[in-house]
């Protein structure tokens, strides 16, 4: 295979899926092996304004990271990839790694080559990362993903494109690609540690894979197949979450929680696709296993007011009557602590938790506000001054509207607030009496009126976003 020919391919295969537009600026990720070594060459091609290969031109840069693995042979790879950066007129990055002593350093590094990627490219303005997967490996991925998770999301390894990172070499065979190097006579290193046992995925590359081979010599396209279908469906199960997601989900003050009655009616197929995309939401850093997502569906059927299921990483799944939510503790607090007392000046600001409160002169929202954390009262008696504080067991006030005067207790479960929830929800008081109970009421006492002479506003801002993780 010619390098024209080669570029035709890669080519026809960006085009195909949509990999690359004009005017982006690539970054290609370079080991200095086979693979990444023919993916710079055949992106540097079709670069060009005017190769045919590709309708247009983009820019192009390298990204190499030395791990310092392998002693003086690390420092000749990295030396090896800054010389053929030079000669292809391609800008070349070198990220030095800090050393890893853990286990799973394949997946550690993996980690941090995407990282040093990501960063890279908001630094220096890259649209696309470009990586030199091949069939191979997204066969053995495939195949270690079978033997090790549960789950269709599981098996759909390595597409063409997810998010910045792409793979233009994925309809190439390994041994095509070093025939290619080969043929042309272009230098590449070999890492002697792709061939080591200690990994699992080598185990799967030159053992499993010969075995499967003399059982069914076209398994690569059976799984190749296999891997089309479940991304097609993937596109289709996507469409049916977003449906899901508009109907169950809803933001609450920056939250974004699940309504438990909606979730509680859905076949259990349904509601793990929802609450997996509800956890991706925030970004929880938890493994999706099924017993997981079990756990939490299940949380909808309990009839209780309240019920939850700790995760790891100090993090809480919690139903609060209708409604689903993911909390964390503030670092360095502990999270079933009520905050204590605070003055709250006017005008001012105060701590409360979760919160901070601000008193205003003269509110810019006026008497009346759609927002149930921001609201008005008369400050003509405020001489005493403001203070925030958490509910006390026999607080009762007048709520506005009421002739009588009402407990808070009974107040919060009227509102549905779950009791472990109701310690950190602020109450604004003037002496002893309670002028707001955050987001719920204010009141009757403190209520404007035509004669009020004074108005000051009240307004709540969330400083920890609990499912925000």
């Amino acid at each position: 295979m010619q390098l024209s020919e080669l570029a035709a391919q890669v080519g026809g295969y960006i085009s195909r899926k949509e990999l690359i537009a004009p005017g982006d600026r690539v970054l290609c990720l370079v080991s200095g092996g086979a693979d990444s070594v023919t993916l710079l060459t055949a992106l540097k091609e079709l670069s060009r304004p005017e190769e045919k290969a590709f309708p247009g031109s983009f820019s192009l840069g390298l990204l190499h990271v030395n791990y310092g693995r392998r002693g003086a042979d690390s420092e000749t790879d990295e030396e090896f990839v800054r010389a053929l950066g030079k000669s292809l007129g391609v800008t070349a990055h070198t990220v030095k790694a800090p050393v890893h002593g853990g286990a799973n350093f394949q997946a550690w590094a993996r980690d941090f080559r995407y990282l040093a990627a990501q960063n890279l490219s908001r630094w220096q303005g890259y649209t696309r990362i470009a990586v030199g997967h091949n069939k191979d490996d997204r066969i053995e991925t495939f195949i270690y993903r079978l033997i090790t998770y549960a789950g269709r999301r599981s098996l759909v390894v390595m597409p063409p494109r997810r998010g910045r990172v792409i793979r233009p070499l994925l309809f190439l065979e390994s041994q095509e690609i070093r025939d290619f190097c080969r043929r042309q006579g272009i230098a590449f290193r070999d890492d002697a540690s792709n061939r080591s046992p200690d990994y699992t995925r080598n185990r799967i590359r030159h053992q499993v894979l010969p075995e499967l081979e003399k059982i069914r010599p076209d398994f690569r396209d059976r799984i190749l197949g296999t891997l089309t279908l479940l991304e097609d469906e993937s596109a289709v199960l996507s469409e049916i979450t977003n449906a899901l997601w508009d109907r169950t989900a809803a933001d609450e003050g920056g939250q974004i929680i699940l309504q438990v009655d909606q979730l509680a009616e859905l076949p259990k197929g349904q509601a793990r696709l929802l609450v997996r995309r509800w956890l991706a939401e925030a970004a929880a850093p938890v493994r999706l296993s099924r017993n997981l997502i079990d756990g939490i569906i299940d949380i909808c059927q309990n009839t209780n007011g309240s019920s939850g299921l700790s995760l790891p990483g100090g993090l809480r799944v919690e139903r609060q009557y209708d409604k689903l939510l993911l909390r964390q503790a503030a670092a360095g607090q502990d999270g079933d602590a009520a905050p204590g007392q605070v003055d709250l000046p006017v005008p001012g600001k105060a701590v409360f938790g979760d919160f901070e409160i601000e008193a205003v002169e003269s509110p810019w929202w006026g008497v009346v506000s759609s927002d149930p954390l921001m609201v008005t009262i008369d400050g003509s008696g405020l001489e005493s001054g403001l203070k925030v504080r958490p509910w006390r067991a026999g607080d009762r006030f007048r709520p506005l509207g009421l002739k009588g005067h009402k407990s808070l207790q009974d107040i919060f479960v009227d509102a549905k607030i779950a009791r472990n929830e109701r310690e950190r929800i602020p109450v604004v008081t003037c002496g002893s009496e309670i002028v707001w109970v955050c987001g719920l009421k204010i009141a009757e006492d403190f209520r404007v009126t035509a004669r009020s002479e004074r108005l000051v506003g009240l307004r709540a801002t969330r400083r920890i976003v609990d499912n925000k993780v």
